[in-house]
């Protein structure tokens, strides 16, 4: 079954232009055919072909499957790499993991700081429909990393800053907990520096480890999810 995404799924849903296009040009889509409709926010439905023009497709549909939320989700907190292929890689696959939540931060030693949020969105969107998830990453716009740890949530939920200064840590896997939210963070290419390390400490998170070898930003980012995912299977 082909599969779309659209925040809001009404009864009769009409496809936008790009969508209408690919379904009728590029998969044959004709009246009568099912296709499959997820919002992002744990619904997924069922929609039959009423009309199949390249400019305008409808649908007639109807929910088939709610999903809840995750109980315990995952914040991943990262400095976008100076790459944007590998920064974008990981968006790909931190859907594909089912993250809730991306945070983009620009940190003292960051080498891009530049956003591209509407490319962001459509690499995850993307990678919902993939994978045929129910639920999309949300991503957050970007803020300075102080901005951030400054605004609440920080100190809301369990937090965890990854870094590879020689001081005693935890290893990330070791010190997740499996009852409540929580957020990793992952500096840029040159690591945190020690004040902002410090600065998340103060905001009651804990340092960690993510092994002894010396990761990329975006294989540490995926290396704290697939931590979080084997903690809560």
């Amino acid at each position: 079954m082909r599969f779309f995404y659209a925040p809001t799924v009404d009864a009769v849903h009409a496809l936008n232009p790009d969508e209408s296009k690919h379904l009728v040009r590029v998969l044959r889509g004709q009246v009568g055919d099912c296709v499959g409709l997820v919002d992002g926010k744990g619904h997924r439905y069922e929609g039959v072909l009423t009309e199949a023009d390249k400019r305008r497709c409808v649908l007639s549909t109807k929910l088939v499957e709610t999903q809840p939320a995750p109980a315990f989700p995952l914040t991943l907190v990262i400095a976008p790499t100076k790459s944007t292929d590998r920064f974008e890689w990981l968006l790909e696959k931190a859907m594909e993991y089912g993250v809730r939540k991306i945070q983009p931060v620009w940190t003292e030693r960051s080498e891009r700081k530049t956003e591209k949020a509407e490319r962001w969105e459509k690499i995850l969107v993307s990678a919902l429909k993939q994978s045929q998830q129910l639920w999309l990453t949300e991503l957050a716009p970007a803020v300075l990393w102080q901005e951030w740890l400054n605004a609440g949530e920080a100190s809301a939920n369990q937090g965890f800053v990854a870094h590879c200064e020689p001081t005693e840590k935890q290893h990330l896997f070791d010190a997740i907990a499996t009852t409540q939210p929580c957020w990793v963070a992952i500096g840029p290419e040159g690591d945190f520096t020690p004040s902002e390390i410090e600065a998340a400490r103060s905001k009651g998170a804990v340092a960690v480890s993510l092994g002894e070898q010396r990761l990329r930003t975006e294989t540490a980012g995926l290396a704290a999810i697939q931590m979080h995912a084997l903690a809560h299977r």
